[in-house]
């Protein structure tokens, strides 16, 4: 059999559908990015908006003003730089390049990537359309954001790999069930407030927080099941199971004359939703703040402009002939589309806390402002701009300059194994910019590269 076209239908029908995902880091929060996400305990103002509402708390700023702010980050947990170095660029020869031949040590290293069988493609990208912060001292600090977030997921058994290096030979199996993907765009309009409360004896302070969202859904796919096989028995019959169920509502910028523009405050949804933040901080002496956060609880219901594809068949093929053109098999996987129903979904509620320790304030020798700080991480919802993977931040930021903060971190988990973060800021008094990526090592290319992230933003303070 062609092996192309067993690889290429499924995998292209999830690459296409969540492409539009891959397009603009969490809450683009630029800080936290530089910290590789460590800066949960010690971000303020504008930067605890979809972390940690309680932070608002925290002195800063009076009033402070921040419009486009960008994060981008994608990947994958199984394709590495090196592994793709070695194995899919060919070698170099006197004719030139041409492809490697895999013997099974090769093939092996190549399927054992997939981290329990199955590998995952992550995309996130978020746009900070406005956001204003005010902070009242005898009160407590209120935000109001208008964030757009896209993010995609997709799960790849690696059986479409095996398939690939061995083909169909007679008595293989290969089970695609494990496939999934998910990807939505959406727009939270998000009223933010941290107030102080009454505090143990052994704090200095205490703060409780809580966010009210409104979340607009412009676009929606989702492969729900994927109960997919193929069988080649020892005599040469292929025989196939093929049953999936997608979902579409809303745009799909993949078709042409879908409709799809990008409007900052004038795009059709077709979702609609809400959802909270819930967050508690507090500090230990002036040194040490800690807090933890439930973020994203609640749901987007999908009502307008909705699509099911569904398949559900058996294909058995004995004609050599017909293996080897494929096209029972596309048929099969195009499956049939019909109008779909309503249907909810959730936000990708996540679990954080951490803790950040203000080194200079415990050290005196330390020139100028250090803040060394460690969170944890976890998704709650199986739903695109989360991950169900525990993800540990270690990060620092240190000013030596009050007008250039720098920043670094280090995280494991997550879709990542590990990564290494850097960022720094331009602060001149009312204006600020900050730039950052969880990815730095992508810049000298090391064989363990797998993500990669760029993150910037501009503030306003008063």
């Amino acid at each position: 059999m062609e092996r192309r076209s067993l690889w290429w239908i499924p995998l292209a029908s999830l690459v296409c559908t969540t492409v539009f995902a891959f397009a603009a880091g969490e809450k683009a929060e630029v800080s936290g990015m530089g910290m590789a996400g460590a800066a949960f305990a010690s971000s303020k103002s504008l930067d605890a908006v979809g972390i940690n509402p309680a932070n608002l708390a925290m002195k800063d700023d009076p009033f402070t003003l921040s419009i486009a702010c960008v994060g981008v980050q994608a990947g994958s947990d199984f394709l590495t730089y090196g592994l793709y170095k070695q194995y899919f660029t060919g070698v170099e020869t006197g004719d030139g390049r041409v492809g490697k031949f895999l013997d099974e040590t090769d093939k092996q290293k190549i399927l054992d990537a997939f981290r329990g069988g199955v590998g995952e493609l992550t995309a996130d990208a978020s746009l900070l359309l406005l956001g204003v912060s005010v902070q009242f001292p005898s009160i407590g600090g209120f935000a109001f954001t208008i964030i757009d977030q896209l993010a995609g997921m997709a799960r790849i058994p690696n059986d479409y790999v095996r398939f690939l290096l061995y083909g169909n030979t007679p008595g293989s199996v290969y089970d695609f069930g494990r496939t999934s993907a998910h990807a939505a765009w959406l727009r939270y309009y998000t009223l933010s407030f941290g107030g102080t409360i009454a505090h143990p004896s052994f704090m200095k302070w205490l703060a409780l927080g809580a966010a009210v969202k409104l979340v607009d859904g412009f676009g929606y796919y989702e492969v729900e099941q994927f109960n997919t096989s193929l069988a080649t028995s020892s005599n040469g019959i292929l025989t196939g199971r093929v049953s999936y169920l997608a979902r579409l509502a809303g745009l799909d910028p993949t078709r042409k004359q879908s409709g799809f523009t990008f409007s900052p405050f004038s795009q059709r949804a077709f979702g609609h939703g809400t959802g909270f933040d819930l967050g508690l901080a507090g500090g230990v002496g002036d040194a040490i703040t800690i807090g933890v956060s439930l973020t994203d609880i609640g749901q987007v219901n999908w009502e307008e402009r909705l699509e099911e594809t569904i398949a559900d068949t058996t294909i058995v093929i004995d004609d050599p002939r017909q293996v080897e053109d494929g096209a029972a098999i596309e048929n099969a996987l195009k499956g049939k589309k019909s109008a779909g129903s309503p249907f909810s979904r959730s936000l990708p509620a996540t679990l954080r806390t951490g803790i950040a320790v203000h080194v200079d304030k415990l050290v005196e020798w330390i020139p100028g402002e250090m803040i060394m700080a460690a969170a944890y991480t976890k998704g709650l919802a199986d739903a695109p701009g989360t991950t169900l993977y525990a993800r540990l931040s270690l990060g620092m930021e240190w000013s030596l300059l009050k007008f250039l903060p720098l920043r670094t971190g280090i995280a494991f988990g997550g879709t990542e194994r590990a990564s290494l973060a850097f960022g720094f800021g331009l602060h001149f008094g009312l204006f600020e910019l900050d730039l950052a990526t969880e990815n730095v090592d992508v810049l000298w290319g090391g064989d363990e590269v797998s993500h990669a992230s760029i993150a910037f933003g501009t503030r306003f303070t008063f």
